[in-house]
Parts: structure tokens; C-alpha cells; sequence
């Protein structure tokens, strides 16, 4: 899994190319490949060919591309959906946690979208962990 980095990302690996050309299309968004086919459909307006195959350097490519370190702002989206995380009180989550977590964590996040539920669990450090690394190939 890697880590959000707080940009407003789509992702799924059964898009068919003139999906993937029609939602980049259609919302605006950038398309990321490296199949220089699908760059070149003519829906495609915005696009960029990653050269990395490593994720994380292509992460640093895509961040260095665009100019994106300063706007780097991680743990703010969904794993799942990518919708926006909202502070949400314990109390009124305490039912939907781990007994383990009820007793050890007192932050926790929500997400908007599809109310999944996110706190500092044992993967947060080798996250942060990476996103150091990301950070510090500026």
C-alpha cells in the first residue's frame, strides 16, 4: 500500500484505455501511464508518461514533474475511495473499533465518502517512513 500524499487521485487497474481517456476527459484530470498509446487518443488533454517503473520513484517523477512537494499533504484522503477524512470523536465511533484500538488510540479520522474509519495503527510508521524518503528527494 502506499501512502496518500493528499491529492485528489483515481485509481483502478481494470480501467479499458478509452475509459481511463474518457474520465481524463470528462473531469479534467492527469492522465498518468506509461502506455504513450493512450496519451496520444485525442480525449486525452491532459497527460504525462512516467518513465519509472519503481512506484516510488515514480511518485518523486510525478511530484518533481508537476512541482507538487510543497503541496504534499498526507493521511487526508481514503485508502479505499479517496474522499476526505474528517476528524471524528472516539465516543461516537467507540462501537466500530478493535477492542484492542478502543484502549490504545484516542485520534481518529472518517472517512466523508464512505465513513470507513482510519487511527495511527502499527502500518502509520512505515508510511511515514516512506513518505520521508519521497519527501527528502526533493
Amino acid at each position: 500500500m502506499l501512502p496518500d500524499l493528499g491529492f485528489d487521485t483515481l485509481y483502478r487497474n481494470d480501467y479499458e484505455d478509452q475509459e481511463l481517456a474518457e474520465i481524463s476527459s470528462s473531469q479534467a484530470r492527469i492522465l498518468l501511464t506509461r502506455d504513450k498509446g493512450l496519451l496520444m487518443r485525442n480525449l486525452v488533454i491532459y497527460g504525462y508518461y512516467v518513465r519509472s517503473t519503481q512506484p516510488q520513484t515514480q511518485i518523486v517523477e510525478v511530484l518533481r514533474h508537476f512541482d507538487l512537494f510543497t503541496k504534499v499533504s498526507p493521511f487526508q484522503r481514503c485508502f479505499r475511495c479517496n474522499g476526505l477524512l474528517e476528524i471524528v470523536l472516539k465516543e461516537s465511533i467507540i462501537h466500530e473499533l478493535p477492542e484492542s484500538v478502543k484502549l490504545q488510540t484516542h485520534e481518529f479520522h472518517r472517512c466523508q465518502n464512505c465513513a470507513r474509519i482510519y487511527w495511527k495503527g502499527s502500518h502509520y510508521e512505515r508510511l511515514q517512513k516512506f513518505i520521508d524518503v519521497v519527501m527528502g528527494s526533493q
